[in-house]
């Protein structure tokens, strides 16, 4: 009877010591989260040195954990053009000002524009590809053209802004797109010759004539980093398991409006970041090699990533295996996993120490796609697997994806799920 009590009392204690020591990790992620989506950030974009500092961020994270490094230092530099618009944001319709960010947004590719502008909506258009039966003759580079999705059925909306940029927008200086679901911004490396806002329907007045716009856009040459450290591994240092997160995102929208990104990615670097620390840990040291990489240039085209994968700092034919993390901070309805199709072997590993640990409520398969920066990877032959969580907030590249309403629901189950894959692979 002794050594049974004996025996749960152990038991407990080290039930209740790790609860403790992730309920800690979960504490450092929230740490993590809240700084990196802060107002001194920026939204970790490109304007007033928020990626830059970001980097630094990250890259004194690394110091601290006494990371390695390669070539005697964190960063991998490189550089690309950018569309920004940190100047004026302003856009009234008929004297009503609308406010950026909420009710409406530039989209990446647009140029600015300033002045006031005629509004001409187009109708009659929902299904067709052509504009043979457009109301409007007469256009001139006075006035806007205004799509209204609601009135565009089966992905019309799509083939009309397609045409309108083929014809040059007919003579009119650009279009605004009335959106109704939500706004979600983008970024893009070049400026269109057209202008292009996206406007939320609801926001928009019933009644409406001339529109009032003040939008400055600048193509800037942007000089940024991937941040690369790693754990030395104790037994087969030369080969590699790599954990990726891109830490840049959105940026400033005008003067006064930013975008936090705490799910898209300040979760992925903050896991990023918990295992970082657990790694470099002496009790923790792993077997093979961990690199921890946090990429820029996500948000513009994998640009980061793409950099790494052609000009690598390792041996790419070494990766055992690359797990990349964006989108992390849900998890109510599980986890999605990019590649697992590809990779059914690690797939079927995952799955397994999910069911038999009790984790997330679901591992889902999903097969290739190059939506994240796993895939400059995946086309060099490294076998890699993008994870994302699901459920939860829905805030996606746009002002609402806040730290403050992130809940990391799953975080800890994940981040114990992922320590045991990497057991696995060893």
């Amino acid at each position: 009877m002794k050594y049974k009590q004996h025996l749960f009392f152990v038991s407990l204690f080290i039930l209740l010591f790790l609860r403790n020591s992730h309920a800690q990790d979960s504490l450092f992620a929230h740490r993590i989260i809240d700084t990196l989506t802060s107002k001194t950030f920026l939204g970790r974009g490109y304007t007033h040195d928020g990626n830059n500092k970001a980097a630094r961020y990250i890259a004194n994270m690394f110091f601290e954990n006494k990371l390695e490094s390669y070539q005697g230092g964190y960063y991998q530099p490189f550089a690309f053009d950018l569309n920004s618009f940190s100047g004026l944001m302003q856009f009234s319709i008929d004297g009503k000002m609308l406010d950026a960010g909420k009710d409406y947004i530039i989209s990446g590719e647009s140029k600015g524009l300033k002045g006031k502008y005629r509004l001409v909506k187009i109708e009659s258009i929902a299904s067709k590809n052509s504009l043979g039966d457009w109301s409007y003759h007469s256009v001139s580079k006075k006035d806007l053209l205004v799509i209204d999705d609601s009135t565009l059925v089966g992905g019309g909306v799509k083939s009309l802004l397609k045409i309108i940029e083929e014809k040059k927008c007919f003579g009119a200086a650009g279009y605004i797109e009335l959106n109704s679901v939500k706004l979600t911004m983008d970024v893009s490396e070049t400026a269109s010759p057209f202008f292009h806002l996206i406007v939320l329907k609801k926001s928009f007045p019933v009644t409406k004539s001339e529109a009032v716009i003040n939008i400055q856009n600048k193509i800037i040459h942007v000089m940024t980093q991937n941040i690369i450290g790693y754990v030395k591994g104790k037994r087969m240092p030369d080969s590699f398991i790599v954990l990726t997160a891109h830490y840049d995102h959105l940026g400033e929208m005008g003067n006064s409006v930013y975008f936090p990104g705490a799910n898209d990615n300040a979760s992925g670097t903050s896991m990023l970041l918990t295992l970082c620390r657990y790694y470099a840990q002496k009790q923790n040291q792993p077997d093979y090699t961990i690199v921890f990489i946090a990429f820029s240039g996500e948000e513009a085209g994998l640009i980061g990533s793409q950099f790494f994968a052609q000009y690598p700092l390792i041996n790419l034919n070494k990766i055992k295996f690359l797990i990349n993390m964006d989108i992390v901070g849900t998890g109510e309805e599980g986890i999605k996993v990019v590649n697992a199709t590809e990779f059914p072997n690690q797939f079927s590993l995952l799955q397994n120490l999910n069911d038999e640990n009790h984790l997330l409520k679901s591992v889902q398969s999903r097969g290739k796609a190059a939506n994240s920066d796993h895939y400059p990877f995946y086309l060099k032959g490294v076998p890699d697997f993008f994870i994302y969580t699901l459920g939860g907030i829905s805030a996606y590249h746009d002002v609402y994806d806040r730290a403050e309403t992130l809940p990391l629901t799953k975080f800890n189950d994940l981040e114990i799920l992922l320590k045991k894959f990497i057991d696995g692979l060893q």
